[in-house]
């Protein structure tokens, strides 16, 4: 199977092992794989940095399935390893985390229990039977210690392939929270022979060869609800709109070219942008067009962050280093403290900033959005993504937001 026949790792369920040195994580993976995709030892510390494995758990659907290091890790490394195990959490949509059976549950086995629950990760507890130790037996010993979280569990000999089929069907049957609400990308906007005109731009910032993640998603949505998807460029989009015998439902476009699509889209036509629909799929639209706003109050010398969800080699015309510093300078926000992060890096901490401006989110769980929309609004900044304030930029927003005005 080919990269892009795979479902990309944003959209699929992460699901974290967690448990203490030993306790048989990296053997369950393996067990649930069928594939040696972690190291096993009897060396306390071996897993070090999280390894990762895409896989499809139905009728859970396609996962990526992380294996951590343990949770009382006590080698020089430890507090480092546990650092990078913590960071994880907001990526997690589920979590399965074992206990041995022959061990007592630990302060450090409570502490992280008590930590997914108050992420409101979905928990599974398995159960690593030792022989002598059977699960419903070492439930009933600690349910002091066990019996708050409330969690599903499911005992196990993880030497052997007996429970695989049972665990893996428990874990198809649990829903993670944060997607009991999820919507699709174009929900409410597109019904069967629906024509939509999707723009996208070949520039330098394009990579080679195939197309980004969301106008793929985007097409391929279109492909299931039997509507119809013509694809151009910036500079075709007059010309194929004079060669269509019927008016597109709707014209979506790169960010970046906003500006230019709008002058050729006529105003009967509705206009948005790829951005703006990942942010409405992934977090919070209505929170995200309200962060527009304090752009109008920036003040030179205001501390704005600028962040990108993925990790990228930046181009001469990069539009979070780049454009969007330029588009800002040229409305008049002078003297600007710009700063940047990419990837996970997200602060814990965003009250010294004015304004959080983050990217479309394509290669973010739609948990790790909504964490960085909590941050921001919990600690009173705005944030707003780069589809809607490039349309407020270009004076375009109204617009670009008029085919959710009853969301918003």
């Amino acid at each position: 199977m080919t990269t892009m026949e795979q479902t990309p790792k944003a959209n699929r369920v992460h699901i974290g092992f967690f448990g203490r040195c030993n306790a048989g994580k990296s053997t369950l993976i393996n067990m649930l794989t069928g594939q040696p995709i972690a190291l096993v030892s009897d060396v306390a510390g071996t897993t070090t940095d999280p390894v990762s494995k895409a896989m499809e758990i139905l009728p859970l659907g396609p996962v990526v399935i992380t294996d951590t290091a343990g949770v009382d890790d006590t080698s020089e490394l430890g507090p480092l390893r546990i650092g990078k195990t913590k960071e994880l959490l907001p990526r997690m949509n589920m979590a399965v985390y074992v206990l041995k059976t022959e061990d007592a549950p630990s302060e450090d086995d409570i502490t992280w229990l008590s930590l997914l629950q108050q992420k409101k990760v979905t928990t599974l507890l398995v159960l690593n039977e030792v022989e002598g130790y059977e699960a419903e037996a070492y439930m009933a010993k600690y349910a002091n210690e066990l019996s708050s979280f409330k969690l599903p569990y499911i005992g196990a000999n993880l030497l052997s392939n007996d429970k695989q089929s049972a665990i893996l069907k428990q874990l198809g049957t649990m829903k993670p929270k944060d997607q009991e609400d999820e919507q699709s990308l174009l929900a409410g906007l597109v019904e069967p022979h629906d024509l939509i005109l999707l723009v996208c731009p070949i520039d330098s910032a394009a990579p080679k060869g195939r197309l980004i993640l969301p106008q793929v998603q985007m097409i391929r949505e279109i492909l299931d609800t039997h509507g119809m998807s013509l694809v151009v460029q910036t500079e075709e989009v007059a010309t194929a709109l004079t060669k269509l015998s019927v008016k597109p439902k709707l014209v979506i476009t790169d960010s970046q070219a906003f500006d230019a699509v709008a002058a050729q889209v006529p105003e009967d036509i509705p206009l948005t942008s790829f951005s703006i629909l990942m942010a409405r799929f992934k977090g919070d639209l209505k929170t995200l067009a309200a962060g527009v706003k304090a752009v109008k109050n920036l003040k030179s010398g205001a501390k704005v962050l600028i962040s990108e969800g993925c990790t990228h080699h930046r181009q001469c015309d990069d539009i979070g280093s780049v454009k969007i510093p330029r588009w800002l300078k040229q409305a008049g926000y002078e003297n600007l403290d710009l700063q940047w992060t990419s990837g996970g890096a997200f602060p814990d901490d965003v009250r010294t900033f004015d304004l959080i401006i983050h990217c479309g989110a394509c290669m973010l769980t739609r948990r790790e959005v909504l964490r960085r929309l909590d941050v921001s609004q919990e600690q009173g900044v705005p944030i707003v993504n780069y589809g809607v304030l490039i349309a407020s930029l270009h004076g375009i927003l109204d617009r670009a937001l008029s085919p959710f005005v009853a969301e918003l």
